[in-house]
C-alpha cells in the first residue's frame, strides 16, 4: 500500500529527473555542443580523447544515470 507522501515524492522525483533529462538532451547533442565546439576545432582532448567524442560520451553517461535512478526509484511496482 503506498502512502500519499511516497506517491508525492515519486511524482516530484519524476519531474525533477524528467528535466535533469531534457537538460542532459540539449547539452549532449543539441545546443550545447557549442560550448566545446572551439576547443575541439583547436584539437583539445580529454582524458586522450577527441574533446568532442567525449563530450557527447560524459552526456551519454548521465543520461544512463537519470535513466538508472528513475528505474530504481520511480518505475518500481508496489507490492
Amino acid at each position: 500500500m503506498t502512502t500519499p507522501t511516497d506517491t508525492t515524492s515519486r511524482q516530484r522525483l519524476h519531474g525533477i529527473l524528467g528535466a535533469l533529462f531534457l537538460g542532459a538532451l540539449l547539452l549532449g547533442a543539441g545546443p550545447g555542443i557549442f560550448l566545446i565546439n572551439d576547443y575541439a576545432a583547436a584539437g583539445g582532448t580529454i582524458l586522450g580523447m577527441p574533446a568532442l567524442y567525449a563530450w557527447a560520451v560524459g552526456w551519454c553517461a548521465v543520461e544512463a544515470v537519470i535513466v538508472l535512478i528513475a528505474y530504481l526509484k520511480v518505475w518500481r511496482h508496489e507490492s
